[in-house]
C-alpha cells in the first residue's frame, strides 16, 4: 500500500522543448525534424507541436469583445445556442410545407430556405400562404437565401403578414441577397449590378424601419469553396465582396452601422477540422477590423455567421461515410462559433434528401447539442496554442490576398478580370492533382472502394423550374420595396417584378468560378465499368499472379485490390503460385488481358523475364505489370523482357486507370465503346 501512495504521489517530468526534439529527432533516425512540417493548401507551415511561445505575442483576448475571435457573445451558446438551421427543398408549395412542419416538430429551429436550390418557383402570395400554413413565423427566426436579389421575395412575404395581420417586428432572422455569389456560380445576372446594389439599400432602408429585426445581405464564401479554394481565398473573397456592398449602400445613403448590421456571412466548413475552426475565428476577427475601420459600433463589428457543411467533400459513392464527414464538419462548426448551421443530408451528391437523410443530419446537430454539451464550453478552441496561432496566420494571409483583391478596383473587378477564377483554380488543379495520385484520400472513392455496394441512382438535384412568363410587369414608382410590395397587393406576382428589375440596364457576364466536388474523377471512372459492366456482361478486369506463399505477396496484390478497385476494376487474385511454370499456366488459361505480378522483390529477380516472355508470346499478346518501384537497373531488364510497367505507391492512381480503361476499350465520355 505504501508503495501505491508513493506511486501516485510521483509527479512526471515535465519536459522542455528542446528535449522533446531531441527525442523526436533520435526517433526519427537520421530525418531532419524539418520532415514533419506540413504545408497546407494555404501555404501555412504546420508544426508538429506548439507550445505557449507560439502565442505569446497575440494580445490576450476574451469570448463577446472586440475583435471577436473569440465569439461576439461572452457567455457563447450557455444563454442562446446556435440555430438548427437546415434548408428545406420540395417539388411545390404544399410538400415544402408538410417537410418543414414535420422537421421543425423534431428539432429544427429555424425555416431555412434557398430559393435557387427550392425545387419549385415562389411565384405568388398563394405559394407562401401554402408554404407557412400552420406554421408561426413569429415563432421560428427565419433563413430565406434569395439568391441575387430579394426584392420579390420580401414583397411577397410583406403581403403575407398584411394578410395575416401579424406584426413586422415579430419576424426574426434573414431574407437577404448576394448578387456577386450568384455571378460568380452562373457567370451572368440577369439584372445589372447597379440596380441590383440600389434594390440592396432599399431593401435595406426599408427593413430598418418596418422589419427591425430582419437582415438583407447575405455574403456567400461557399461558391469559392465548393469551387476548390483554400480557407484563405474563401474567407478573403468573402470579405472583398462584404466591403464592396458596404460601399455601393453608403454612396446611397445608408450608415456604416446599417449595413453591417444587416449583413450575414455564410461560409461552408470543409475536411481540414482545425483549419475551419481558425478559419470562423479569423472571420470574426477580419471583419471587425474592417467595420471599426468604416467607423463602426462595436455592436456593428459582430459578425453574424452562418455555416454549412461542405458539399465539395461529399462522395457518391460509399455515401453513408458522408455522415461522418458531416459530422466532423458540424463540430467544427459549433467549436469555431457558428450562430446557425446547416448539416448536409449524407446523400446531397445524389438527389433530393428523403425523410431518413434529412432526419440524421438534423439529429448531427440535436446529439452535438443535447448530448456531447458541445455549447457548455465557452469557445473551447480558445487558448489552444495551435488554433490560436492558426486563427492568426489565416487572419493575416487572407488579410494580404483581399487587399489584392481591392487594389484591382474591388470584388467585381476582380471577377471581370478572372483573378479570383484563376487564384481558386490553382488550389483546386492541385487537390484534384493529389486526389488522382491518392496523396489527398477520400474514404469509399479513392482508398477502401465497395464495389458490392448498389448503383447509385442519381438524380437532378436541384430541379428545374418554369421561368417561363409573359404577365403584367411591374412599373416602378418611387422606391424599389415600395414599388414592388404595392405590386404584390394587386395579387400580382413576382415575375412581375423579376420582369421589371432585367429592363432596367445591361447585365454582366463573366467566366463562372467551377462547382465540383473533390471525389469526381474517380466517380467517373467508377461509372464508365459500371456502364461497361451493363454493356458487356463485365467489368473491366485486371489479374494479380500471385508468387509464394501468402506473407510474401499479400501486401502487394492488396495494394493492387484498392488501386484498381477504386476505379471499378474487377480484380481476379488467387493464393499464389508456387513454381513460375504453374503462375504462367494458369494466367494463360485466365483468359486476361491485363496482369500484375505481386510477390517479394526477390522473386521477381527470376520470375517476373519468364512470366513476361511467356505471356507476351502468345496471340495476342497479354500486358504484363509488376507491383512495386524497381532500381532502373532492374526496371530496363523487366522491361526488355516484355513488361509494360510498375504501379507502385508513387503511381498516379487516375491516370494508370485511364490507360487502362482505354486499352479496354471501355468508353470514359459515356459513348458506346
Amino acid at each position: 500500500m505504501a508503495d501505491f501512495l508513493t506511486m501516485k504521489n510521483v509527479s512526471f517530468p515535465i519536459p522542455t522543448y528542446d528535449e522533446w526534439k531531441q527525442e523526436v529527432e533520435t526517433s526519427l533516425k537520421g530525418k531532419t525534424f524539418e520532415k514533419l512540417v506540413t504545408t497546407t493548401y494555404e501555404q501555412l507551415q504546420v508544426k508538429p507541436i506548439y507550445v505557449r511561445s507560439d502565442i505569446e505575442a497575440t494580445p490576450e483576448q476574451y469570448p463577446g469583445f472586440p475583435g471577436y475571435v473569440r465569439g461576439t457573445e461572452p457567455d457563447g451558446y450557455m444563454k442562446k445556442t446556435w440555430a438548427v438551421s437546415q434548408a428545406i427543398s420540395a417539388k411545390n408549395p404544399k410538400e415544402w410545407n408538410e417537410i418543414a412542419t414535420y422537421d421543425i416538430a423534431r428539432g429544427q429551429t429555424e425555416i431555412h430556405l434557398i430559393l435557387d436550390e427550392l425545387g419549385f418557383s415562389i411565384t405568388s402570395l398563394e405559394d407562401i400562404e401554402t408554404m407557412f400554413s400552420g406554421i408561426s413565423l413569429s415563432d421560428y427566426s427565419i433563413r430565406l437565401d434569395a439568391g441575387a436579389c430579394s426584392l420579390s421575395a420580401l414583397a411577397l412575404f410583406v403581403a403575407y403578414f398584411h394578410k395575416q395581420q401579424l406584426s413586422f417586428d415579430s419576424l426574426r432572422g434573414i431574407i437577404g441577397m448576394d448578387p456577386l455569389a450568384a455571378l460568380a456560380i452562373k457567370g451572368g445576372l440577369p439584372t445589372s449590378l447597379s440596380t441590383l446594389y440600389d434594390v440592396m439599400a432599399d431593401v435595406t432602408k426599408w427593413t430598418k424601419e418596418q422589419m427591425p429585426h430582419i437582415k438583407t445581405i447575405i455574403v456567400h464564401g461557399e461558391p469559392y469553396h465548393h469551387g476548390g479554394a483554400n480557407a484563405v481565398q474563401e474567407l478573403a473573397f468573402s470579405v472583398a465582396t462584404a466591403v464592396e456592398y458596404m460601399n455601393e449602400c453608403l454612396k446611397r445613403g445608408l450608415t456604416v452601422d446599417e449595413v453591417a448590421e444587416r449583413m450575414s456571412f455564410s461560409f461552408a466548413i470543409g475536411a481540414d477540422f482545425f483549419m475551419e475552426i481558425a478559419k470562423l475565428r479569423a472571420a470574426r476577427a477580419m471583419w471587425s477590423n474592417i467595420v471599426q475601420a468604416f467607423g463602426g459600433s462595436e455592436r456593428a463589428q459582430k459578425m453574424s455567421l452562418h455555416a454549412r457543411t461542405s458539399y465539395f467533400t461529399k462522395t457518391v459513392y460509399d455515401p453513408y461515410v458522408n455522415m461522418l464527414r458531416a459530422s466532423a464538419e458540424a463540430f467544427a462548426a459549433i467549436v469555431g462559433g457558428a450562430n446557425s448551421l446547416h448539416v448536409s443530408p449524407f446523400d446531397e451528391a445524389i438527389g433530393p434528401a428523403n425523410e431518413f437523410s434529412r432526419r440524421i443530419a438534423r439529429n448531427t446537430q440535436l446529439i452535438l447539442r443535447e448530448e456531447a454539451h458541445i455549447g457548455k464550453v465557452i469557445d473551447p478552441a480558445g487558448g489552444s496554442y495551435y488554433v490560436e496561432t492558426l486563427t492568426e496566420q489565416i487572419a493575416e494571409a487572407a488579410w494580404k490576398l483581399f487587399q489584392q483583391i481591392e487594389a484591382k478596383g474591388g470584388m467585381t473587378k476582380a471577377l471581370e478580370a478572372g483573378v479570383v477564377q484563376a487564384e481558386i483554380e490553382k488550389i483546386a488543379k492541385l487537390r484534384e492533382q493529389n486526389v488522382k495520385a491518392r496523396k489527398e484520400r477520400i474514404i469509399g472513392t479513392n482508398v477502401y472502394a465497395n464495389l458490392a455496394e448498389p448503383k447509385p441512382n442519381i438524380q437532378s438535384v436541384s430541379p428545374s423550374k418554369d421561368e417561363s412568363y409573359d404577365g403584367e410587369t411591374m412599373e416602378q414608382s418611387g422606391n424599389w420595396v415600395d414599388s414592388a410590395i404595392a405590386f404584390v397587393h394587386r395579387r400580382a406576382t413576382a415575375r412581375g417584378i423579376d420582369a421589371a428589375l432585367t429592363m432596367t440596364g445591361p447585365s454582366i457576364a463573366i467566366s463562372p468560378v467551377r462547382q465540383w466536388r473533390l471525389s469526381e474523377p474517380f466517380e467517373q471512372l467508377r461509372q464508365a465499368a459500371e456502364r461497361h459492366l451493363e454493356t458487356h456482361g463485365k467489368r473491366p478486369t485486371v489479374h494479380l499472379i500471385n508468387l509464394g506463399a501468402i506473407a510474401h505477396h499479400k501486401a502487394r496484390a492488396d495494394f493492387m485490390t484498392g488501386f484498381f478497385e477504386a476505379g471499378g476494376f474487377a480484380v481476379v487474385k488467387n493464393d499464389g503460385y508456387m513454381s513460375i511454370d504453374e503462375a504462367i499456366k494458369e494466367a494463360l488459361e485466365a483468359g486476361g488481358t491485363h496482369y500484375i505480378i505481386c510477390g517479394t522483390d526477390e522473386s521477381y529477380l527470376e520470375a517476373v523475364p519468364a512470366i513476361a516472355k511467356a505471356l507476351k508470346v502468345v496471340n495476342p499478346p497479354r500486358n504484363v505489370y509488376v507491383a512495386g518501384k524497381q532500381s532502373p537497373e532492374i526496371e530496363t531488364a523487366f522491361i526488355e523482357a516484355g513488361v509494360d510497367g510498375f504501379i507502385h505507391i508513387g503511381s498516379n492512381c487516375y491516370e494508370t486507370l485511364v490507360t487502362f480503361m482505354k486499352d479496354m476499350g471501355v468508353a470514359l465520355d459515356g459513348a458506346e465503346s
